[in-house]
Parts: C-alpha cells; structure tokens; sequence
C-alpha cells in the first residue's frame, strides 16, 4: 500500500492533535446546548473521523447514520449524490452536526445539509476533516475544518480511492497514474 503514495501530507500525529483540539472546538459551541446533539457522520469515508473525534466530546449525544455516495468504482468525478442509507434518527428541533471527511465540491455536503434542514432541526453545523479551499463553494460554510488541503487526491484515515486505502493512519496523496 505505501508504494501506491506519492507522500504522506498529514501524519498521524498532525490529525491526532488536530482532532483533539475539533474536539474541544466543537464542544465549547455546544457547552449550553439544552437540546439532544446529533451526530450525522456521512459514511463510509468519514467513520474513523467521527470515531475519534467524539472521543473527544464531554456530553451525551446521539448518533444518526447516513450512507451517502457520489464516487462509484474506480474513478475521482463524482456523480449525483445519492443517499444509500437514509437517517435512523429523529432531528426535529435537535442540533445536528454533520461530520465528513472531505469537502470539495460540496455537492454531498449540500445535498445531506438541504435532507436534513427539510427535517426541523434546531440547528445544522458541519464539521470536516479536510477542505479543499480552490474547490469549495463559497456559498457553504464548513462550521469546523481540520484541515485545509491543495487539490490533490488524498487516500487515508478514511478516505478512499475505490473503496481501498481507508485503513492508511496517515493523509496522503496517492500516486497519479493510479486513478488517471
């Protein structure tokens, strides 16, 4: 697997420490919150995010899963987005803060946030991992970001390429003639 990257870009440690302080971010925003907190992870890419990162919370919580996907096989354009597994969890007049692992275009983003407003949540924030600043779209706001990232095609600590790669402990860039 190592062979496949061009170089690691985040190491372990940097997201650790990183995800520590997301941690304490999100939960001084939240340090009054009265109403139950909804976690929403958007699976499958930002599982080992979320899991860290709620380590991290001092509070009850619930958690609403949601299996969204745009990537389908061996490519790096993303498609509609497609909701594969819907909400389990009842958001009406609860915060909820969306947790992903990367934003790009913000076609996902857009698309779980727009579901869930149409929901009446009290709230809905969102937290990724990554930004890709070049990409992003200007009309959606990431509430919390761990990291800012060039435009590069980054595999690891979740994020995948062809549903492999999820397992690296690091961010890295993965080779270029691997996924052109």
């Amino acid at each position: 697997m190592e062979d496949d990257l061009a170089k690691i870009l985040i190491s372990r440690e940097e997201i650790d420490r990183r995800v520590g302080e997301l941690g304490r971010e999100i939960a001084a925003e939240y340090a009054d919150n009265h109403r139950d907190l909804v976690i929403v992870p958007v699976l499958t890419g930002s599982i080992i995010f979320v899991a860290d990162l709620i380590r991290h919370l001092p509070f009850k919580m619930h958690i609403g899963l949601m299996t969204v996907s745009r990537y389908r096989g061996a490519t790096t354009e993303g498609g509609a987005t497609q909701i594969v597994k819907d909400l389990n969890v009842e958001i009406e007049g609860r915060d909820v803060l969306v947790v992903d692992d990367i934003l790009d275009t913000g076609n996902t983003l857009k698309a779980v946030s727009q579901q869930l407003r149409e929901r009446n949540p009290a709230s809905v924030r969102i937290c990724t991992l990554l930004r890709k600043p070049a990409k992003a779209p200007k009309d959606l706001h990431a509430d919390f970001v761990g990291f800012d990232v060039d435009d590069v095609f980054v595999v690891g600590y979740g994020l995948d390429f062809n549903n492999q790669y999820r397992n690296w402990p690091d961010i890295a860039v993965l080779r270029e003639e691997l996924y052109q």
